[in-house]
């Protein structure tokens, strides 16, 4: 699809940094909670709870982020989210106790989606036909986020300094984010009407949710439990096992990154497509595989695949449902929820139960399942 037409205004720039900042807070989230196990004494059991809060934030806005985001204005429910998103991250860092630090994760799932919803709407509404593509770059720098984050609280640690200043520089992102949005009735541009909006998403936004959850659901799974799978099979120690989750990471950034190129010569519904056959594809070298190389290979092409579905998703659901983006966008928070808070845990009771290997079985059938979605009930544009 030609590009024609995009640029890169301020207020799509003010999109792109807001989405990093969020991302960086979220992909913060789990190294937080390692050096927070460590200073409270943590169980694993009230950890898990912290990211059990984040999914029931971001279900929350699901049901009802749509209904408050025109009830307040796009400006204000993204000013209104990036405030959760501090407060959160602030009750995160500093709470003497989980009783505060565990409504922190729900703030920065709460704030996270309703910041990011009403955002992707808004780039839909502002580049139109080339909304695909401001959303697949902003997930591009989100990625590049998710992948820098750990490092740096990593790298804070090894040298002695507190890590609280590695998500201390997400907050400060997003109040240099604010400072450049300037007039905020730019934001909001109004849909213009379509013969086909009912007041209720149609079918075929449904079908295509079904599709974006499934593979967010392996995504999650993935980011979770192969560096258990890599142990496991390859007999590599912890260090290693934890540092090769970042394959799947860096080919996610590399694959939102290529994808905003590769618009201008296929449609969001080809790409989706080929994402998911790779990543499917590539599940057989990673199960079958006991050599670490050949495994880690293997995590980096499946971030490749898995890297494309959200933003492509994303944008098939709000082209799915015309008239309709504000509903459309606040929806796809309850694919990413309630994905991210069954599916890896699903993964997770069973691999106690027959060993991550076997359950790792899982992830393939979620794979096939969203390719028929998506090949039966296409959407194109």
């Amino acid at each position: 699809m030609p590009d024609t037409g995009f640029r890169r205004d301020r207020l799509t720039i003010y999109s792109y940094i807001l989405l990093l900042a969020y991302v960086w807070a979220l992909y913060g989230v789990g190294p937080a909670l390692l050096m927070l196990r460590e200073e409270l004494d943590y169980t694993r059991t009230v950890s898990s709870l912290h990211s059990v809060a984040l999914s029931a934030g971001i279900i929350t806005v699901g049901f009802i982020g749509a209904r408050v985001t025109k009830a307040i204005g796009r400006a204000r429910a993204i000013e209104i989210g990036s405030v959760g998103v501090a407060l959160g991250v602030l009750l995160l860092m500093y709470a003497p106790t989980p009783l505060l630090s565990i409504p922190g994760g729900f703030l920065i799932g709460f704030g996270g989606s309703l910041l990011t919803n009403p955002m992707n709407a808004f780039l839909t509404l502002h580049h139109r036909h080339n909304g695909p593509k401001a959303i697949t770059e902003s997930n591009a720098g989100a990625a590049f986020a998710g992948l820098i984050a750990p490092l740096f609280i990593g790298g804070l640690v090894a040298l002695n300094v507190d890590w609280r200043y590695a998500l201390l520089t997400g907050v400060a992102v997003l109040v240099i984010g604010h400072a450049m949005r300037g007039n905020p009735s730019e934001l909001e541009i109004e849909e213009p009407p379509h013969e086909h909006a009912t007041g209720r998403l149609p079918a075929l936004y449904w079908q295509n949710w079904l599709a974006l959850a499934l593979c967010i659901g392996a995504e999650f799974s993935f980011m979770l439990w192969s560096g258990d799978l890599l142990r496991d099979r390859a007999q590599v120690s912890t260090a290693v096992a934890a540092a090769g989750l970042s394959a799947v990471a860096i080919g996610m950034t590399v694959s939102r990154i290529a994808s905003s190129r590769l618009l201008k010569h296929f449609n969001m519904h080809q790409l989706f497509v080929a994402a998911t056959v790779l990543a499917l594809a590539m599940w057989f070298p990673l199960w079958f595989s006991t050599s670490a190389p050949i495994m880690l290979a293997a995590m980096f092409v499946i971030g490749l695949g898995l890297g494309a579905h959200f933003p492509l998703g994303m944008s098939r659901l709000l082209k799915a449902a015309p008239g309709m983006v504000e509903e459309a966008a606040a929806r796809s928070s309850l694919a990413a929820g309630l994905a991210g808070a069954i599916m890896p845990f699903a993964l997770g009771v069973i691999g106690d139960a027959v060993g991550i290997h076997t359950a790792f079985i899982a992830v393939p059938v979620l794979f096939v399942l969203a390719l028929v979605m998506a090949v039966r009930y296409p959407v194109r544009g």
